[in-house]
């Protein structure tokens, strides 16, 4: 009989979310292995088994989040209309910034805030298919002449737009119907980037 795993995958997860809610009250960098051990209540040695170090924890932290994003992505109903399917997209990020704030608020701050963390190979590659979702989505509208301007910018005004939707529904400002709030900026916004003789027909 094979000997079982004394750290599984259930260890890692509960050491994850002790990592990620230790870092929204203390910053990462003041974070310790064995605080989050406790937390996750389990032993300094489960983290250096799964992860090696904090930096891989970390690194495994940046994955994890950003691997989230991009599945929720790839699961969306997609839909014929670009820009329907652009809308989609944005409320896909949408799930993923409001299911778990903590985990939210590090990514925006930890990770995009500062280029310098540590990332995995891994890590770096999901978080760059998970923008290439947009980025695609964003090609698609414009291909269809369904907007002007240079794509670059739409993608770069597309994630201001969602980041401040997510950050103030987070912080309760858009109850208490927060996706009527979401659809509607992004009708408007989506709107103002149809070429004028699209707009008027």
């Amino acid at each position: 009989m094979a000997r079982p795993k004394e750290h599984d995958e259930a260890t890692r997860e509960r050491l994850l979310e002790a990592a990620e809610r230790l870092s929204v009250t203390q910053g990462f960098d003041a974070v310790t292995v064995r605080a989050v051990a406790q937390a996750a209540g389990t032993s300094t040695r489960a983290v250096y088994a799964l992860f090696g170090s904090k930096e891989g924890l970390e690194q495994a932290l940046h994955k994890a989040m950003f691997t989230r994003l991009r599945d929720l992505e790839r699961a969306r109903r997609r839909c014929d209309d670009p820009r329907a399917d652009l809308a989609e997209l944005a409320m896909a990020y949408r799930r993923w910034a409001v299911e778990r704030p903590e985990r939210y608020a590090l990514a925006m701050h930890r990770f995009v805030g500062q280029s310098e963390r540590p990332r995995s190979e891994e890590g770096v590659a999901v978080s760059r298919e998970a923008l290439d979702e947009l980025v695609q989505a964003v090609e698609r509208c414009h291909d269809a002449g369904l907007l002007v301007g240079d794509p670059e910018d739409v993608v770069m005004h597309l994630r201001a737009i969602v980041h401040g939707l997510a950050e103030f529904e987070n912080l309760g400002k858009l109850a208490p119907d927060p996706e009527r709030h979401w659809r509607a900026v992004l009708s408007r916004v989506l709107e103002g980037y149809v070429p004028e003789p699209a707009a008027a027909a």
